[in-house]
């Protein structure tokens, strides 16, 4: 296969497949027979199987409390939250930005934002990062990442370790779709062609070894169609339409996969790079602080088989953790340099429904509230979360610190910066010896990554002030 198949127009035969797919996902909770049943054995010997593939699904913009799985009442998820109920749920989950590119570092990288210094809109992953695709390709996996956000784009390094890193051209518009949101800016295209890329490839690589990356944008875009759920007209219920139209799609990619007869074989993996915020602290959209609508999100992972009853963990982690346990529970090399750790025995620990111990280590976020603004000097801020409690800190201005006790107060609404001044400065502290003690694993600072007037173009399409 090339890339020009993966990015080729599609025959109407494909667009009509996947049509009735996302069409039999609104008639009911999909379901796959085709998967066993297995347990905490199983959970233990995945990584001495030879048949397992990886299938990664990013969902840009998905905030964690619009699930149905993580207690949301309206049925945004039915399908994700099926696969929930048969696997693994992380139930508190921080990102490590709520902005994609230094988020999406952090992910692949396992290092927090300090340790891989991607904070601003030219800074690029350098060759010498080590990705979690160039493990997969080393140990024999086809390895295919089809993407629409331009901040995950190869000139920015995240295409390390692909054999195959697309983003599908936009194809015929086929499900009848809406844009709800005109403040995001008009992104050519929508998830429809990221699923029919991944259809083709699975079609030609799904009966091999394969890692399979998807980022889904439809929800940043709050896109969605017109069997989506119809909540209402505010920006928040036509984000919801959006969750929906999306979950819809990923059952489809899912059927696709149980119809090639290789769900069974697949370690299927749902997160997000960030959330949405809707007036809770007086802002809308995200990448403009770091309170918790826009950097709580969703961790998922449906094994090859169905458990009877389904694993939830509620330890605090965060997105640097995802490829440390996928690759723990896969049996391939960590990442060097890790700041995240595997969470298997967590995984394994709430499964016998003993105590998931794990320590209260603290987890960082970190925005450049300046990152798109090339000729203005930085200006970071930080959070740090422990136990109960979480300081947001601008570190230019640590007098404007917010101290927050998410046991009490999880919506960040009583700041207690003056009142429990002992905790407010020993966590302040505990970042300002984070940031001094930074140091990038890999030994390189970031690529600094020219951008020409397209491509900043195609990013201000996605609704940001690049300037």
């Amino acid at each position: 296969m090339s890339r020009r198949l993966l990015d080729s127009p599609w025959p109407y035969f494909a667009a009509a497949a996947i049509l009735l797919l996302v069409a039999i996902a609104t008639q009911f909770e999909i379901r796959f027979p085709s998967r066993p049943e297995g347990g905490v054995e199983q959970i233990e010997t995945l990584r001495d199987r030879e048949d397992l593939s990886v299938l990664f699904v990013l969902i840009d913009t998905l905030r964690a409390d619009r699930l149905g799985i993580y207690g949301y009442t309206r049925p945004t998820t039915p399908n994700l939250d099926a696969l929930g109920r048969s696997g693994i749920v992380f139930t508190r989950v921080l990102s490590q930005s709520s902005w994609t590119k230094t988020s999406m570092a952090s992910l692949w990288t396992a290092t927090f934002p300090a340790n891989n210094g991607i904070v601003r809109y030219s800074d690029g992953l350098p060759a010498e990062a080590v990705l979690p695709a160039e493990l997969f390709r080393d140990a024999g996996y086809r390895t295919a990442g089809i993407w629409r956000n331009g901040w995950v784009a190869p000139n920015f390094g995240f295409d390390q370790g692909f054999e195959f890193y697309v983003n599908p051209r936009p194809g015929r518009e086929r499900a009848r779709l809406q844009r709800g949101n005109p403040s995001s800016g008009a992104l050519e295209g929508n998830d429809e062609d990221v699923a029919m890329s991944a259809f083709e490839f699975i079609d030609n690589y799904g009966r091999d070894r394969f890692f399979l990356y998807l980022h889904l944008m439809d929800l940043h875009q709050y896109v969605y169609d017109d069997k989506a759920e119809q909540f209402g007209t505010g920006y928040s219920d036509v984000y919801d339409q959006s969750i929906n139209w999306t979950d819809r799609l990923i059952a489809a990619i899912l059927a696709k996969l149980d119809d090639v007869g290789v769900l069974q074989n697949t370690l299927v993996v749902i997160a997000a790079d960030h959330g949405e915020a809707f007036l809770e602290h007086g802002y809308e959209g995200h990448a403009r602080n770091l309170y918790g609508e826009v950097t709580r999100v969703p961790l998922l992972i449906a094994l090859p088989f169905q458990l009877s009853q389904g694993i939830r963990v509620d330890t605090p982690v965060s997105n640097v953790d995802i490829w440390p346990t996928v690759l723990d529970l896969v049996g391939l090399p960590p990442l060097p340099g890790a700041d995240g750790r595997s969470l298997v025995p967590e995984i394994l620990a709430a499964a016998r429904g003993g105590s998931e111990g794990g320590d209260e280590r603290p987890i960082f976020a970190h925005l450049d509230r300046r990152w798109g603004k090339s000729k203005e000097e930085s200006d970071p801020l930080v959070s740090v979360t422990e136990g109960s409690l979480r300081l947001l800190l601008p570190l230019d201005d640590p007098g404007k610190a917010e101290l927050y006790d998410l046991a009490a107060d999880p919506g960040e609404k009583h700041n207690l910066a003056d009142t429990r001044t002992a905790d407010r400065d020993r966590l302040t502290a505990v970042v300002q010896a984070h940031m001094k003690n930074a140091n990038i694993p890999w030994g390189q600072s970031p690529a600094e990554v020219e951008l020409d007037e397209m491509r900043l173009n195609q990013l201000r399409a996605l609704g940001y002030m690049v300037r």
